[in-house]
């Protein structure tokens, strides 16, 4: 009788702790993975105003070097975007626009 008993235990726990482990997913990884998420498609938009306001400065200036244009492209960007904070935004801004001038392979470019 033991023995039963402690076979059906056995065989109870497993599906409660699988049910438990479940539970704990859904309320603290799913959560975080979804800010993840949020995080990736808020890049791409801003890579997407990047790439848009770098063709933009390609036909106004077409012979102009883009060193000429770099800063007022950050300005562009961060008034596009809404980016608050002055120094991150800054950064995160340049960082994109250079990353989109070499998507471009305007770096070699000379005027």
């Amino acid at each position: 009788m033991q023995n039963v008993l402690t076979a059906i235990l056995i065989k109870a726990i497993i599906p409660l702790i699988l049910v438990g482990i479940g539970f704990l997913a859904a309320k603290y990884l799913k959560p975080w993975l979804n800010q993840n998420s949020d995080r990736m498609i808020r890049a791409n938009e801003i890579a997407l105003i990047a790439d848009r306001i770098t063709d933009e400065f390609l036909l106004l200036a077409p012979s102009a070097h883009w060193s000429e244009w770099i800063d007022e492209a950050v300005d562009r960007l961060i008034l596009a975007c809404g980016l608050t904070d002055a120094d991150e935004a800054s950064a995160l801004a340049h960082r994109e626009i250079a990353s989109q001038i070499m998507k471009k392979n305007l770096a070699g470019i000379a005027k």
